[in-house]
Formats: C-alpha cells, structure tokens, sequence
C-alpha cells in the first residue's frame, strides 16, 4: 500500500513570486504566506515522503486552446519550471505517475498525461517556497482543469480523489507520499471583478475544512463556485476526496487586494 502521511493545500497567485511592493501591508501578508509555506516544507521533511503529488491548475500557461485537458497526470523523467527567475527543477515519478494512469483509466477516469510538462505559476509559486525547507523529493504533477469551460464538477473531483485513494491503497510498493493541493481562494483573475476577495465566501470555506467536513464542499456548483471566486477549490475537493473528512489546520489566512491567500495542514492521524 502507498501510504498517504501527509495533505496540504495552498494558494498559489503568482504575487508569491513576484512580490509586487503593493504597499507595506501587503508585503507583511506576503512574507506569513512565505513563512507558512515553509512551514509546510518543514512538516514534509519530518514526513519523509517518497513523492508529493501536487494537485494544480493552469492558466492558458502550461496548456493552450489547441488541446486542452481536463485532467492529465505528468508521466515523466523530470519536472521543470521558470517564472520570475525563479525556476524548478526536480525528479519527477513515472513510476507511481503510470500506475496512477493505468488504474485510474480502469477506474473510469478518461486521464490524459505527458511526459514534457513546462510548469507555470499554480505549482512554481507555492513549491518554491516549501522546497526551501524540504529535502529533495520526487514530483507528480497533476492538473485539473479549473479555469477553462467546461469544467469537471466539483463533485466529479472528489470522486476522482476517491479513486487515487483506491489506487495507492491497492498498491504493494509501500511508499509514502503527501499530497499537496494549490490554487484559490477567493480570487477573481482575467475578469472585471478583479480585485474583489470574498471573504465570507473563504470563511464558509474555511469553517467546513476546520470542521471536518471537507466532504460538504463537493456538493458545491460552478455557478457557486465562479460567483464567489472559488473555482480553484477544484484541486482541494480532489485532495479531499483522497483523504476524507479530515479537519484542517489553518496556517494562515491573509485576505489581500486581490485574493484570500490560506494554507491548510490536514490532520491525518
């Protein structure tokens, strides 16, 4: 069995990598999601992982209009990135990445993969700064569409969750792996809305997580979702999904000018 002995989720807006002197407010609210992803990194090494799987989005970066997927698992030798001089550079797992491939295709999941992926800001901004405080472990990215209609429903995420469960529970390879899930909260990119953060949206969010009650958000509608700027939750409900109803730790929440930056340790024990 591969055993699952950690799950984190995280925001992941590019400003945590390009850290635009907004004002000094925003700098210090920058600087505890860096601490926090740290954090994060630390928690990881005493985890001892064999792999992270890193649920994440794009943004007509790493994909285009020509062929789109909706979910697609990276299958190859090495992973890589570069935003804003920073750049990412580390081993990725093709081993676990195809059997998650193979048998999640059997399990009904329609999984699209590649073995040359060009990572953009959904993982380059929150793994640079948990890699800070981690030692060197293998990367499995995985993509789920958000952004780019149609969308999977979140419902369809959890069920896909549940299924990775089933795939690492089968496995006889007796790794350890931590799943991480990057994207939201509240945040209203490419549109008028701009700028506008729903806290009371992240803090209903946020209440289910802490609760324990992951479970709940899947039941969640795009029309929901995109109207209060938590279309991103796609990739924490797949977490969820893998996990169950774990309550969350919340290491920080910094509503901003343009998004509800949060990090989450789910509490597996």
């Amino acid at each position: 069995m591969v055993r699952i002995v950690g799950a984190f989720a995280c925001s992941h807006a590019p400003q945590i990598l390009v850290q635009p002197k907004v004002s000094e407010e925003y700098t210090a609210q920058l600087a505890k999601v860096h601490e926090a992803l740290m954090e994060v990194g630390r928690r990881i090494s005493k985890l001892n992982p064999d792999a992270l799987i890193v649920f994440g989005s794009d943004h007509i970066e790493s994909f285009f209009l020509d062929n789109y997927p909706q979910i697609l698992i990276f299958t190859g030798e090495e992973v890589h990135g570069e935003m804003a001089g920073h750049k990412l550079v580390a081993k990725g797992h093709p081993e676990l990445a195809k059997k998650l491939l193979f048998s999640l295709v059997e399990e009904g999941f329609d999984i699209c993969f590649s073995q040359e992926l060009e990572l953009d800001h959904p993982y380059l901004a929150p793994l640079t700064w948990i890699t800070k405080t981690t030692d060197e472990v293998k990367l499995v990215p995985f993509h789920i569409n958000s952004n780019v209609h149609p969308r999977p429903t979140a419902r369809r995420c959890y069920e896909l969750g549940k299924a990775i469960r089933r795939v690492l529970d089968r496995d006889d390879s007796n790794e350890r792996v931590v799943l991480i899930a990057t994207g939201g909260l509240s945040h209203y990119p490419g549109t008028p809305y701009y700028g506008k953060v729903d806290e009371e949206a992240d803090r209903y969010v946020i209440d289910k997580l802490v609760s324990g009650r992951g479970s709940e958000l899947a039941n969640l509608d795009a029309e929901w979702l995109d109207e209060h700027g938590e279309f991103e939750l796609r990739t924490w409900i797949t977490l969820l999904g893998a996990i169950g109803d774990k309550p969350a730790e919340i290491i920080t929440y910094q509503k901003t000018y343009h998004i509800g930056y949060c990090v989450a340790d789910f509490n597996l024990t």
